[in-house]
């Protein structure tokens, strides 16, 4: 029996030195310090968060606003658009038709270069060569089998047929040949 007397009173003993050492910690324990800082931290995220907040808020009405705004301007330009594109397929064929008709004057050029003899673009070039040519051509047999292609057609010069202005820029533009005309009647 004294064995459980001296165990009660050794766990008596070893219960009171618990709770004097759980209460010596709880004192030196500062909640204010240990606590306070992650208050701080809360406040300071909840601050953050409603300056997010209110940042997505002015982001939503500046892209509502603008939605508005330049979304029913760019459906209102769609007709202006497919006028937009007609012109630019337009002026695409216009300059189509441009570099043919310069590349069919360069060749009857060419072809009227080949005739005359000019290879020299000087004023002695262009105006004596063709001269001594036509001298030599008319001296010489015509033995030749193939003639070379000529811009003459019955002894006429045959000009190259270029656009009409008022197929690509309408007829109520006055064209520089009527212009020219009107100049002449003055």
């Amino acid at each position: 029996y004294k064995v459980e007397i001296f165990v009660d009173n050794k766990k008596e003993i070893m219960v009171e030195q618990a709770a004097e050492d759980y209460a010596k910690i709880l004192q030196s324990i500062n909640l204010d310090r240990e606590i306070n800082p992650i208050c701080v931290n809360i406040e300071d995220m909840l601050a953050r968060l409603d300056e997010f907040e209110t940042l997505l808020s002015s982001v939503r009405a500046e892209n509502n606003s603008i939605l508005e705004n330049h979304v029913s301007g760019i459906v209102a330009f769609s007709d202006g658009f497919d006028n937009l594109r007609q012109r630019i397929d337009k002026l695409e064929q216009f300059v189509d038709r441009v570099n043919t008709n310069v590349n069919e004057v360069e060749k009857s050029l060419d072809i009227a270069e080949l005739e005359l003899n000019v290879t020299d673009y000087s004023l002695k070039g262009l105006l004596i060569k063709p001269l001594l040519a036509k001298a030599k051509a008319s001296g010489i047999s015509s033995d030749v089998p193939e003639q070379p292609q000529s811009n003459l057609k019955d002894g006429e010069f045959q000009t190259v047929q270029v656009f009409q202005t008022n197929a690509y820029f309408g007829s109520n533009q006055i064209s520089y040949s009527e212009e020219a005309q009107e100049n002449q009647g003055s």
